[in-house]
């Protein structure tokens, strides 16, 4: 956690890399980009398609770090998620302090439907949920998206939050009853629509393959075979002795 409150947008992947070794994971990934406001052209109006390096960090048996990276390898966002109930970092969301896996989505206020969320998907199999915070000046003009992510521990699918009208009162009982897993740092000019409400957090089918177990684990596991073979081996020759060789 010392490592990634030194994390901010903006800063150099290299130096991230310094705080967190080399990722596991890389990946480019498309999404639009806001522009400083030209003639004839609206404010805020997303005028380009850029590609960003995502890149991913098992950390430990605990969560998951995400960067997202320019060309010149900034980070323009970031998101921390924790896959376990022994990692339960205190995270700053503007002028708040929430509890990563413990802290409810009510803890916050509640997103603007118009322009912050939140954003929902419920599969057979998948499910995501995230809605965006932006504080202005006390929160350093940053954004934050805030939710649940399959990836992450605890697991609460937002059932319930999938219909189009998004009925107020189904999106606040889950507000109440979901834990923030994951937490995503935002720098200016990013869009999310084309972001959310996966790329809260790493992709499962992606992490999910790289076999994380705690090494005392393995080593009881291992020892635990060895002995059983052992006796097993030992059954079969007392066996032997008493009846013969076996046919």
């Amino acid at each position: 956690m010392r490592a990634y409150r030194r994390i901010a947008p903006f800063v150099r992947h290299d130096y991230v890399t310094e705080q967190f070794g080399e990722p596991a994971w890389q990946h480019k990934r498309t999404v639009r980009k806001y522009a400083a406001p030209i003639e004839g052209i609206e404010p805020d109006e997303p005028l380009e398609d850029v590609e960003l390096t995502v890149r991913t960090w098992p950390l430990g048996l605990l969560g998951y770090l995400v960067t997202w990276c320019n060309d010149d390898d900034e980070v323009l966002m970031y998101s921390l998620t924790t896959r376990s109930r022994l990692f339960r970092p205190r995270v700053s969301i503007g002028p708040h302090r929430i509890t990563l896996g413990k802290t409810a989505l009510a803890a916050l206020p509640s997103p603007n439907v118009e322009d912050s969320g939140p954003w929902f998907e419920l599969g057979a199999r998948r499910f995501s949920y995230a809605e965006e915070h932006y504080f202005g000046n006390p929160g350093g003009y940053l954004r934050w998206v805030v939710g649940m992510s399959d990836a992450g521990s605890p697991l609460t699918p937002p059932v319930g939050c999938n219909g189009d009208a998004r009925a107020a009162e189904d999106v606040a009982a889950y507000r109440h009853a979901a834990r923030i897993n994951s937490v995503l740092v935002i720098g200016p000019a990013i869009d999310l629509e084309g972001v959310l409400p996966r790329g809260i957090a790493p992709d499962l089918d992606t992490v999910r393959l790289l076999e994380l177990r705690n090494p005392a684990r393995v080593a009881l596991t291992t020892r635990y075979y060895s002995a059983k073979t052992a006796v097993e081996r030992w059954k079969h020759r007392n066996r032997e002795f008493r009846e013969g060789p076996l046919p």
